[in-house]
């Protein structure tokens, strides 16, 4: 698993990376970041590499970055 955070000025993104064989850990560190950060946007792609995005105010987004990295690194 890949955790990437792009810092934007305003906007930030995180990017997490991943294969279908870390399905199950993508899908519950996304979630857990989603739960914890207010007001973000997330997009997800990939069947075989699954790539999600997060992207809002950069707090908000520093915020669900910290909660992706204590959830991936578990």
């Amino acid at each position: 698993m890949k955790i990437e955070f792009n810092d934007h000025g305003a906007i930030a993104t995180a990017t997490i990376t991943s294969t279908v064989f870390e399905f199950r850990r993508h899908k519950l560190a996304v979630y857990t970041a989603l739960f914890l950060a207010p007001s973000v946007r997330h997009s997800s792609s990939g069947f075989f590499v699954l790539k999600t995005s997060i992207s809002g105010k950069t707090s908000h987004v520093l915020r669900a970055y910290k909660a992706l990295q204590s959830e991936a690194f578990q």
